[in-house]
């Protein structure tokens, strides 16, 4: 079996209308949110706001109101978690915030291709990174923080991608 076609076994359980809503008006604030982390090693609380705020906005419109308000009531539920996380040190309060942000963007029920999802573009976008700072891109862009942070990895650079897999999955 190829490795793309792990992902013809989970069809994200999320409305395919809303997916490609949220997909075409998310996917510049995801490119801009992963720029910003490599080049500051921080998530902007207004992108992050924003971010939630867009589904509160054009969510009533695309969603049913159960599963909107449920999508609400799971973004506050892993924003309580995210905040455990963040004050043991497990993560950076930037991160843990655009995952609250971005979770009703997600369906429960599709945790596992969630979770497949994460660990490839985690590994991706390590991996990318670190082979641009060896081949010289610290030189291109000198200033970008996230070239000289030592072990620490700027994860909104994979966060986006996530998010923009899960939404192209559900919407195509």
């Amino acid at each position: 079996m190829a490795p793309w076609e792990v992902f013809s076994r989970f069809e994200p359980s999320y409305p395919d209308g809303a997916a490609l809503t949220f997909l075409i008006v998310m996917v510049p604030v995801w490119f801009y949110m992963a720029w910003y982390d490599m080049a500051r090693l921080k998530i902007l609380n207004g992108l992050v706001l924003f971010v939630f705020g867009v589904f509160l906005v054009l969510g009533p419109f695309v969603l049913p109101w159960p599963l909107y308000f449920g999508q609400i009531l799971q973004a506050l539920i892993v924003l309580a978690i995210m905040l455990v996380l963040y004050m043991a040190g497990a993560m950076g309060g930037g991160d843990a915030k655009f995952i609250a942000a971005a979770a009703p963007y997600f369906m429960r029920e599709d945790l596992i291709l969630v979770v497949i999802l994460f660990s490839a573009c985690g590994l991706a976008a390590f991996v990318a990174h670190r082979l641009s700072l060896i081949a010289g891109a610290d030189r291109s862009v000198p200033l970008w923080q996230s070239w000289r942070s030592g072990k620490r990895f700027p994860l909104g650079y994979a966060l986006g991608g996530v998010v923009s897999f899960y939404l192209a999955l559900a919407a195509f």
